[in-house]
């Protein structure tokens, strides 16, 4: 609780508070007669934006739940239709840029492994450029003899679901604000256009009471 008592968090606190207050009056704001119509209008939309999200949430939540279940099962096949080897590099790779289609820097590096049946095996894989000869790899082969790529994890297959429901949330959350803010500049144009009219008339009854 010491935060709370220092300069630094007596101000993130309090402005916390009038953040949240602001959302508040956003939402809720008081009845009063000089609200005008878009003001209506406005505070409609907003509110329901929020009920959009909240009704998002649970949605994300599956989606999320889903594409681990995705992952864990695409894992499974893989675990069923392949099995790991132990592949040797041949050579260092030679490249001095990232293969084509590649990400992290990968490269392609020769590799060998042998079979329990004494079958030698080479192929070309993506590995990080810093491998030597003699280095060893985990590979998981297919039933072709090729290589595949490797099952996830279970912290893989949760991190997956994670980022499916959070993207799809911020997804979400992008369009809906999108949206609040395309009407917000709408009504605030015709706010403008309604008090350059007022303006001007005021203006003019000034003038005609001035000349006569």
């Amino acid at each position: 609780m010491d935060w709370l008592l220092g300069p630094q968090g007596i101000s993130w606190d309090m402005g916390t508070v009038h953040a949240l207050g602001r959302v508040r009056t956003a939402l809720f704001p008081r009845p009063s007669a000089l609200r005008r119509r878009s003001d209506r209008i406005e505070t409609a939309v907003l509110r329901f934006a929020v009920v959009l999200v909240l009704l998002v949430l649970p949605c994300t939540f599956v989606l999320g739940q889903r594409g681990a279940e995705d992952a864990r099962e695409a894992a499974a096949v893989t675990r069923s239709t392949a099995h790991p080897v132990d592949a040797v590099v041949l050579e260092a790779p030679t490249a001095t840029s990232p293969a084509v289609g590649y990400t992290g820097g990968l490269s392609d590096v020769d590799v060998a492994w042998v079979d329990p049946d004494l079958a030698r095996h080479v192929a070309a894989v993506p590995a990080a450029p810093s491998l030597e000869p003699g280095d060893h790899l985990q590979l998981w082969v297919g039933a072709d003899d090729r290589p595949v790529i490797p099952p996830a994890s279970a912290t893989d297959a949760t991190v997956e679901g994670v980022v499916d429901g959070v993207g799809a949330l911020v997804g979400a959350i992008l369009v809906l604000g999108s949206v609040v803010l395309a009407v917000r500049l709408t009504l605030d144009r015709g706010r403008m256009r309604a008090w350059d009219a007022d303006w001007w008339a005021l203006v003019h009854r000034r003038d005609r009471g001035t000349t006569g």
